[in-house]
């Protein structure tokens, strides 16, 4: 075996860039998850999965690391503090989560949790997720801030909610929203907290940038502003204003257009105080980034800065703005979700085994023994039997041209079903030689770059792409994807990454690679009666709540998870995925009702003879079994 190493590992899967100090490779070639950056301690995922396994828990399973959410929280904080210390800013910095990105219970509890130690809000965006807010605040006192619209109900809840003591903060998105909070506030004689959003002329970047700018979703145009100023100014309710709102658009790659959206925004600030308007608070918005590649780019799976710098920006522009204007400098907030949480969860599944060598024929002895071999399928065999690195270029676009000429040979009737057979084999022996020849050439020929795409092979996993990763699927979204075990091994594989939907768009062709985005994933050839493990990391965000019911695979098994110096881990909750009778009663069948209707037709079949009393017994037995049992794959 060529000499590999645990560096050799990080190094094409790109770990040391996008990991975030969170993720390493121990000396057993085992995929490790740390607390907190730079942390000595740290849980061995393929130990960790073992376990889970010896617990009944079964793959796929989401692993939740509730340490690390604690510490991207810590992280953020820390980042303001210091940015406040060295630019002497003085006013403070809050940080809101934004419920949307992740609203499991137990992950905002846990969020609730650090509260107090970090000065946390939250933010909510519709009814249901108001309710929510106001549940994890009770006992907690967390403050809330509620964007998007709003309706009478959702606006009377939240003044009744105000009067009896919740800190809540409605963001006026449109003029209407306005009139109908001044028309209700008169009504039950409850005055608001209020926030305006304005809607900046700048933009951000990547899949998000229509969140921002003129033609954006939200937000009042400086003349509106002007208008809801004075319709406050007649209610008497100006007072009432205490905040400030904007917001470019999640994942903003470059820190320029964070820069611009920051003056803006900082302006309309200073100007809003000159009118009188007694705003308080400055809230960014979201958009702090996420490195998923570790390109440290503006591509869209990744960010051209870091969190110390964002965090430099923010305070030192905002304040530059306010002092050159004569303006107190308000008190920040930012709702940095995705950044708060991509980095706590990890989905680990099994590879279902793809190795098919020992049920495949011999087709060497098939060559051999073949009298009559057609002239295509002879040529493929020279090649390969010749090709050398002198020969490579000639060789390689022979190659090509043969394979398509054996298709159409076939096609017309001029090709036997084996003698296409060992084309296709020839074919993938003549790529692999190539490989070898290829990885030994400096500087690779620019026609022979992209060849190594013939050799990738299908690996299938053992989950639904649409239920755990969706953004992978509809906004061809990066995720770092790698195994978690064998990592002291050289890879022998390029493959793709197939669920298990009968969907051919459950693939993954991209992945986060040594230089960049890669169209295949470097993998280890399975073993006999291997369990081999891969896992999706950065997925905290966004994901855990967007996943749909393709195919009705529902959501997977999940564990919370917490480092306990004395036994390294130890597991807090252990969510069941859905059962197979939990999806269909999504829609709309229920799991009594369609036993009763096939153990009904049964009888009939009994009755008749067609069926014995034993088949149709054992028949129901395995319905009932699969109704509750996991809706992925087993043994």
């Amino acid at each position: 075996m060529e000499r590999w190493s645990i560096n050799d590992s990080a190094k094409i899967y790109n770990l040391d860039n996008w990991g975030a100090d969170l993720f390493s490779i121990n000396k057993k070639g085992n995929m490790c998850v740390h607390p907190s950056s730079n942390s000595k301690q740290s849980i061995d995922l393929r130990a960790l999965m073992d376990d889970l396994i010896k617990r009944k828990i079964k793959p796929p399973v989401l692993l939740r690391f509730m340490d690390v959410l604690q510490g991207r929280i810590a992280s953020i904080s820390r980042v303001f503090k210091s940015a406040i210390q060295e630019n002497d800013y003085p006013a403070k910095y809050q940080t809101f989560y934004p419920i949307k990105v992740n609203q499991q219970r137990q992950v905002v509890e846990a969020i609730a949790s650090y509260g107090k130690r970090y000065n946390i809000g939250l933010e909510v965006g519709s009814k249901p997720e108001l309710v929510a807010g106001i549940s994890i605040s009770t006992g907690n006192g967390l403050p809330i801030i509620c964007n998007g619209y709003k309706d009478a109900e959702y606006i009377e809840t939240v003044l009744y909610a105000t009067k009896i003591g919740y800190d809540i903060t409605l963001v006026v998105e449109k003029l209407f929203e306005l009139e109908k909070i001044i028309e209700l506030s008169k009504k039950t004689g409850i005055m608001p907290k209020l926030g305006i959003r304005v809607k900046l002329s700048s933009k951000g970047t990547g899949k998000w940038a229509t969140s921002g700018g003129e033609d954006a979703k939200f937000g009042l145009r400086m003349s509106e502003i002007i208008a809801a100023i004075r319709m406050l100014e007649e209610q008497e309710m100006l007072p009432c204003v205490k905040l400030l709102h904007s917001h470019i658009g999640s994942q903003i790659t470059k820190i320029d257009k964070i820069k611009t959206a920051l003056i803006e925004a900082a302006r309309v600030y200073t100007e809003m105080r000159k009118l009188g308007v007694g705003i308080e608070y400055l809230d960014i918005g979201g958009g702090l980034g996420v490195d998923y590649d570790g390109s440290k780019s503006s591509y869209f799976s990744s960010v051209n800065y870091t969190i110390e710098e964002y965090a430099n920006d923010v305070i030192y522009q905002i304040k530059n703005i306010c002092d050159e204007a004569g303006v107190e400098c308000p008190n920040i907030i930012s709702e940095s979700g995705r950044a708060t949480v991509a980095h706590y969860s990890v989905l680990v599944t099994n590879v279902l085994n793809t190795n098919t060598q020992n049920l495949m024929p011999d087709f060497e002895e098939m060559l051999a023994q073949s009298e009559k071999v057609a002239p295509t399928v002879r040529k493929l065999q020279d090649i390969f039997k010749s090709i050398d690195r002198y020969s490579l270029r000639e060789d390689y676009h022979d190659t090509l041209q043969l394979i398509s000429e054996a298709v159409s040979l076939f096609n017309l009737g001029y090709l036997t079903l084996n003698d296409r057979a060992i084309a296709e084999w020839l074919y993938s022996k003549i790529i692999k030689k190539i490989n070898g020849i290829v990885e030994k050439t400096k500087p690779i020929p620019e026609e022979l770059q992209n060849f190594q795409l013939h050799m990738r092979q299908t690996y299938f996993a053992n989950f639904s792409l649409f239920q755990s990763i969706p953004d992978s699927w509809a906004i061809d979204q990066l995720f770092p994807i790698m195994p978690i075990q064998r990592l002291n091994q050289k890879p022998d594989v390029m493959a793709s990454i197939a669920d298990i939907t009968c969907d051919s768009d459950g693939e993954i062709t991209s992945f986060v690679g040594e230089n960049g985005r890669a169209k295949s994933l470097p993998l280890h050839k399975i073993k006999k009666d291997e369990e081999y493990y891969i896992g999706f990391f950065l997925i905290g965000a966004y994901q855990e709540i967007l996943g749909d019911l393709h195919n009705l695979f529902g959501d997977t098994n999940a564990v919370h998870i917490t480092f306990n110096k004395k036994t390294g881990y130890m597991i807090d909750t252990v969510i069941n995925g859905d059962a197979t009778w939990e999806t269909l009663k999504y829609v709309q069948y229920k799991g009594p009702e369609i036993l009763k209707r096939v153990r009904d037709n049964l009888e009939k079949s009994v009755a008749s003879r067609k069926t014995s009393i034993e088949e149709s017994s054992h028949f129901i037995e395995l319905l009932d079994r699969t109704l509750l049992g996991y809706t992925y794959l087993g043994e």
